[in-house]
């Protein structure tokens, strides 16, 4: 059955017995029917709004990429788990959504697994329209990963403790430090790209000056995705040990 565009604004909620937050877990999803092909989504391309009680992500999915019939999806879980090699046990929930594409069929606002699988339990709900992201974020600090390009940088980079990363409201920032550093260490500092503000570097005399691309580097060219969120990266590599200063304006 052919069908036209249309558009399933489609909120998630993943609950786990650990109490992990959904924004500290490794997560993508799969949506399918019988009729075409899946339409994958990854954790950054969803959009992330914070709640006090916990995390919700929002996903647009095109009807006419997956056909007619009982939309299901595939919740791909990385479930911390110490015994497991590498510390992660993967998870695969296989979910009905509630929702019977090109028919009346279907829950109203979503459909959910009452119970617990492998420890956790998926619930979808079909809402009217997306939200806007919530405040928005500058990200500043340091990473250790050995980087290529600073269009690498993603979310789990952000929030991994070898990594020193902090998030403040996006806004004015003078001279603050991004952490005593080492040889190979990038300075990161992430400005979403619906603001104006931009970031350089101390010179060492309290001036400004732009971030050294000569050996790897990003003065606002690269652009990563982040919890849905496009963002302008800026910093560069430590040559040396030391103290970096930067200023957003």
């Amino acid at each position: 059955m052919e069908l036209p565009g249309i558009g399933y604004n489609i909120e998630i909620l993943i609950e786990n017995t650990k109490r992990i937050p959904m924004r500290d877990l490794d997560f993508s999803l799969s949506f399918y029917t019988k009729s075409y092909q899946r339409v994958k989504f990854r954790k950054s391309d969803l959009i992330h709004v914070a709640q006090n009680d916990g995390d919700l992500y929002y996903a647009l999915l095109d009807t006419a990429r997956v056909g007619a019939g009982e939309l299901m999806c595939d919740v791909s879980v990385s479930d911390p788990e110490p015994r497991w090699q590498n510390g992660v046990r993967p998870i695969l929930l296989r979910k009905y959504t509630g929702k019977n594409i090109g028919t009346c069929q279907g829950y109203g606002r979503g459909h959910e697994c009452q119970a617990f699988e492998q420890g956790y339990r998926v619930t979808f709900n079909f809402v009217d329209g997306l939200p806007k992201p919530e405040v928005a974020y500058i990200f500043y600090g340091h990473l250790v990963n050995q980087l290529t390009s600073y269009s690498e940088i993603t979310s789990d980079m952000l929030v991994s403790p070898e990594n020193h990363i902090v998030s403040v409201s996006a806004g004015k920032m003078g001279k603050t430090s991004c952490g005593i550093m080492e040889e190979g260490d990038k300075v990161v500092v992430l400005i979403p790209v619906d603001t104006d503000y931009t970031a350089a570097k101390d010179n060492g005399f309290g001036a400004q000056m732009p971030f050294n691309t000569s050996i790897m580097g990003s003065n606002g060219e690269n652009i990563v995705t982040i919890d849905g969120i496009q963002y302008r990266a800026y910093g560069e590599m430590m040559t040396t040990e030391g103290e970096m200063f930067i200023y957003v304006s």
